[in-house]
């Protein structure tokens, strides 16, 4: 069996082995009337494709890192806190640490059962495989939830470096920004269709764990807005303060600031200005440069997607 191979057949047994075997359970038992059963498969069966997601997501956003972490490389070479950068990963692949989150997260269905049902769940085995297979699925969001709030720090730890290569005339498409830039927008649209497929069960009335979904899909809006608009705002600023920099080298002898300051000596600054051709088109050139590798006005549509998702949601 090929590598690939080996890894589809892991990944489809991660993410719907659990959801397989419980509907092959469910089918054949009685006592339970359709209209449940038909819930239960219902939610069972989209659990497995949120997984899917999650796994499918993790696995695309660490190929991507590691493929590309050569262009992070040349781009941190000469920060001088380029240790500190980096060390947010060091920090975080802590197994100890990684473990937390899905603990946390996978107790919680437990904790929700036993407070609200009391002991009667161990006496409703559909049910039982239900939390089962919820457990599963939250200690999954758990370790994602743990991974998508960890690696932007980075960027904001990127902001300290003054000393990093970009490219002078288009720094947003260095190749090290457009993998940081590039590596977030990917896991933030999976979230995004993952905040969308938490609203599916409300079309059930009454469903399992509906009154803690709006948490769950709180969660999932805060992790959204986290990686997919937080992030990229971090990594304009880097693009801007680098820009700034350039912009204010390039002003020879301080007589662009000068001319700022003093609008009518403007026309005498001009003629004290060596190559002063070759100084406005670089200087323009920098100037309207874009700020993110994919533009700013990508983030505002997915900030407005996920805001037209909450009111679907609060409607609902």
């Amino acid at each position: 069996m090929s590598k690939s191979r080996r890894h589809f057949t892991r990944w489809l047994a991660l993410s719907f082995g659990p959801a397989v075997l419980s509907i092959a359970l469910i089918v054949p038992l009685g006592g339970t009337d359709d209209y449940n059963k038909a819930r239960l498969l219902f939610l069972i069966a989209l659990l497995g494709v949120i997984n899917g997601g999650m796994f499918a997501a993790a696995i695309l956003a660490w190929r991507y890192g590691l493929d590309r972490a050569h262009t992070v490389d040349d781009l941190l070479r000469p920060c001088r806190r380029r240790d500190h950068v980096v060390s947010v990963i060091d920090w975080s692949i802590d197994v100890q640490r990684q473990s937390v989150a899905p603990l946390a997260f996978a107790l919680t269905p437990w904790i929700v059962v036993l407070i609200h049902d009391g002991t009667h769940v161990w006496t409703r085995f559909p049910f039982f495989i239900l939390l089962l297979n919820t457990t599963w699925s939250m200690a999954t969001l758990g370790n994602v939830s743990y991974w998508l709030v960890m690696p932007p720090i980075m960027v904001m730890r990127l902001r300290a470096c003054t000393d990093i290569l970009l490219r002078w005339h288009d720094p947003a498409r260095t190749a090290g920004i457009r993998t940081f830039s590039e590596g977030y927008a990917y896991p933030a649209f999976f979230l995004a269709l993952g905040a969308f497929g938490v609203t599916f069960p409300g079309l059930i009335d009454h469903p399992i764990f509906g009154a803690y979904l709006p948490y769950i899909y709180g969660l999932l809006i805060a992790l959204s807005l986290w990686i997919g608009v937080l992030a990229q705002v971090n990594i304009y600023l880097v693009v801007r303060q680098f820009r700034l920099r350039l912009l204010d080298g390039l002003a020879p002898d301080d007589l662009f600031a000068l001319s700022a300051l003093k609008p009518s000596k403007i026309l005498g600054t001009i003629g004290e200005i060596p190559q002063l051709e070759l100084s406005l088109s670089a200087y323009s050139s920098i100037a309207s440069s874009p700020s993110l590798p994919f533009g700013t006005g990508t983030v505002v549509q997915y900030v407005a997607a996920l805001v037209g998702s909450l009111a679907g949601f609060l409607l609902q």
